[in-house]
């Protein structure tokens, strides 16, 4: 058991994944119809037993072409790019569960911010306050194209476009205050008047006169998360997001990090703790060292066609092709600007001077073990409360492929209650909102 300096609060859970067809012929893979709710119903269900905070749900707006400018890869393998809508999904998913946030992911690039606000604060009543949104500004020319536009916005234009698009989104949800709904049935009056008003915004991008036709929501705003890990990014996490996931894969990287984050937030007038850190983790789990070794094994040697889809699933979140670079040689350095999507999708994988090949990082990539976490529950346990312990918090999101039910029940219900008897997990819900459960420590 590790013993190090004590944390001083609990470690917090969530899972990401995608409406997709993302791990549909896996070894584990459960029968069951990606298309259809049951599946991830079901693992949502799996996820609050083990008293997660919420569930994210990834989204894209067009199959991509970045790598070998085709889209052969993706459909070939199913890979990221072909998705159903996650706002759906979420309506479905907060309906089968009581406390378990939903988060959506939407872009602010290719959605119109009335439409945004109405149908979070719409999800927000529905699931009676766990809603939470995403928020990506779409880096892959992909989406733009189906939408009609022929090019892809600078990355830095396209965050300085979410900023407007945030405080708009802001003004609606507060357009009407909170205790203006009355609904007194003597009197007939519906709501005070003098308490919903009209925003009349008008900025560089955006026009709205509101209010909002959607009422005062249980969370007053959904929560919002963001996965910015370029300067500008983790400027706009800063100031807007009550979460940020990051897939760091080392220990050094994470405390720098969270470390920078907490202190960015502070530029922005906000307290440190009013921005909650995870980091991408799926430790490779087993109930004896011998199994753990054997699947540590199989994830170093992935047959051909997983090396291919995980570097096509790279260059798809970079919009960048990494089919013309040898792949048993390490990447030559590529300007920043050249990458119009995740600007930092590869470079932690070429931190604290190693210098992997582009096999390498696939494989490493393929295996999803963000962290290197392996081991036995207690092993693993271990593992996930020391990394709590020298990074200062906040938690992880737990990154399992819809279809491996057995890989989140094992993880449920072996490592989970082992940080549970440390103290390092809630064992009961006390809050009534995503955000409650989120800020509760």
């Amino acid at each position: 058991m590790w013993e190090g300096n004590p944390l001083k609060k609990k470690i917090h859970f969530g899972w990401f994944t995608e409406y997709g067809p993302i791990g549909w012929d896996g070894p584990d893979a459960v029968e069951g119809d990606w298309r259809q709710p049951k599946l991830y119903q079901q693992m949502a269900q799996i996820c609050e037993k083990g008293m997660f905070d919420f569930v994210l749900y990834a989204d894209h707006l067009g199959i991509t072409s970045s790598f070998k400018g085709s889209i052969d890869n993706y459909v070939k393998y199913g890979l990221n790019g072909v998705n159903h809508d996650s706002t759906l999904l979420a309506t479905m998913v907060a309906a089968s569960t009581n406390h378990l946030g939903v988060g959506t992911t939407v872009s602010t690039m290719l959605t119109p911010p009335y439409l945004l606000a109405r149908q979070m604060a719409s999800l927000d009543h529905l699931s009676m306050g766990r809603v939470a949104w995403n928020v990506v500004t779409t880096g892959n020319v992909a989406g733009f194209l189906n939408f009609g536009m022929d090019q892809l916005p600078d990355h830095d234009a396209r965050y300085d476009q979410a900023e407007e698009y945030m405080e708009l989104c802001f003004k609606l949800w507060s357009s009407w205050e909170p205790d203006a709904v009355i609904m007194d049935r003597k009197t007939g009056v519906f709501a005070d008047p003098d308490k919903v008003q009209p925003i009349n915004f008008e900025g560089q991008y955006y026009k709205s006169r509101g209010p909002l036709n959607v009422l005062p929501t249980p969370q007053g705003r959904p929560t919002i998360i963001q996965a910015g890990s370029s300067q500008r990014g983790k400027d706009f996490a800063a100031k807007w997001a009550d979460a940020v996931i990051v897939g760091a894969h080392y220990l050094d990287d994470m405390k720098a990090y969270y470390d920078d984050m907490k202190q960015r937030v502070t530029k922005f007038g906000r307290e440190p703790e009013q921005l909650k850190v995870f980091f991408i983790i799926k430790p490779v789990l087993g109930m004896t060292e011998q199994l753990v070794n054997q699947k540590l094994e199989a994830l170093r040697h992935p047959p051909e066609s997983a090396i291919h889809a995980a570097l096509s699933a790279l260059s798809s979140r970079m919009n960048y092709d990494l089919s013309k670079f040898n792949i048993d040689e390490p990447l030559p350095p590529i300007d920043e600007k050249e990458i119009q999507g995740g600007q930092t999708t590869l470079s932690r994988f070429y931190t604290s001077g190693r210098r992997p090949t582009l096999r390498e990082v696939a494989i490493e990539e393929a295996a999803g073990n963000k962290g290197s976490i392996a081991g036995t529950p207690e092993q693993v346990a271990d593992q996930l409360q020391h990394i709590m312990e020298s990074v200062g918090g906040d938690g992880f999101v737990v990154r399992v492929d819809t279809h491996d039910h057995g890989y989140m029940q094992e993880f449920v219900d072996t490592v989970i209650p082992v940080l549970q008897a440390r103290g390092l997990v809630r064992k009961e819900y006390t809050g009534k909102t995503l955000r409650d459960n989120l800020m509760e420590f």
